[in-house]
């Protein structure tokens, strides 16, 4: 053998026992394992978990708002405004006129004549009385004209008068029955319209109160004027003109994201804050919702998440006087969950 093929034997007998020495070194046995054989690894033990920690509330944007909810007052007409009855921060009771519009003159005009219209019909007795008074008198003549006809008889067949006397007693009787059947049917004519003019003048009385409170805008709540939205002479057009609400109970709206809204519960405790307060206001979740909608509030911070998925949830917040003046107000709602209410 030649020095060139001892040197290529040299080669593969160290090739072959480098793939041997790497085997074992991989697999943590001796050699004689082999790379070829199945090596059966014992699992390294699991860590060990981490206790769960319990969740005791959790925090969402929210705002304020009355009880009632924000109520915007319009008009079913498009008008223009005559005149405001209120200011904003006015305390207003259920049923009180915030506003006049315009044609409030001839839409009272109207209601005054229709009123007028129900006094005329209230005569109507009077003038079915003299028409039975008219009835009685011609009945009489009408018995007076039998009775004259009566006596001209017997004289004509005792020969006592030429019979002129007694065709025209007959013909009085004739006339006075015409004026009877007419007299009765006018009378019953008026007898049948004093009911008819009655609901007519009723019916129209009702239309023209209808019309006048279309120009009276009203408070539909107690509670207080958060905001006048036009100015007198302006034309409304069917827009809110007022809005108020029951400010006398506040709530606070939360807006929950929709992966946690399977915490909240009505009757949880909550705690409303917001650097406007001086202290926190203690409430109650009283409802939750069940929409999810895009998030509204977002605070001051203008790289605040938007378009987040939400539940709105509404807590009865304790009785506070600066609350109260502070529709709108946005801070942070912490809901305390089950049995983690606040000491």
């Amino acid at each position: 053998m030649d020095l060139r093929d001892r040197q290529r034997a040299f080669f593969r007998r160290s090739s072959w026992a480098t793939v041997l020495l790497a085997c074992g070194l991989a697999s943590g046995l001796p050699l004689a394992s082999g790379c070829g054989d199945r090596i059966d690894v014992a699992p390294a033990a699991a860590a060990a978990e981490e206790p769960e920690v319990e969740r005791r509330s959790l925090v969402a944007m929210a705002r304020l708002e009355p009880s009632s909810r924000v109520v915007n007052v319009s008009s079913t007409s498009s008008d223009i405004v005559r005149q405001i009855l209120v200011r904003e921060g006015d305390e207003v009771e259920k049923g009180q006129v915030l506003v006049l519009l315009d044609s409030y003159s001839l839409r009272a005009a109207e209601l005054e004549a229709a009123r007028l219209e129900q006094e005329r019909a209230a005569l109507k007795p009077l003038e079915v009385k003299a028409q039975q008074a008219r009835v009685r008198a011609i009945e009489a003549e009408l018995e007076y004209a039998r009775n004259e006809v009566g006596s001209q008889k017997g004289l004509s067949e005792k020969g006592f008068s030429a019979g002129k006397e007694f065709r025209d007693a007959q013909l009085r009787v004739r006339q006075a029955e015409e004026q009877h059947n007419e007299a009765s049917a006018v009378l019953k004519q008026l007898e049948a319209n004093v009911n008819l003019a009655e609901r007519e003048a009723r019916n129209h009385i009702f239309q023209a109160e209808a019309r006048l409170e279309e120009t009276m805008i009203r408070a539909p709540l107690d509670g207080q004027i958060l905001r006048v939205r036009f100015t007198e002479g302006e034309r409304i057009d069917q827009r809110a003109v007022i809005s108020l609400g029951a400010t006398q109970s506040m709530h606070a709206v939360g807006e929950v994201h929709a992966n946690e809204i399977r915490l909240v519960t009505r009757g949880q405790t909550a705690r409303f804050t917001s650097p406007a307060l001086p202290t926190p206001i203690d409430g109650v979740v009283e409802e939750v919702g069940a929409m999810i909608f895009g998030n509204y509030i977002t605070g001051e911070d203008p790289s605040a998440p938007r378009g987040l998925r939400v539940v709105e949830v509404r807590v009865k917040l304790a009785e506070n006087e600066l609350a109260q003046r502070l529709t709108n107000l946005e801070g942070q709602l912490r809901i305390f969950l089950e049995d983690s209410a606040p000491k």
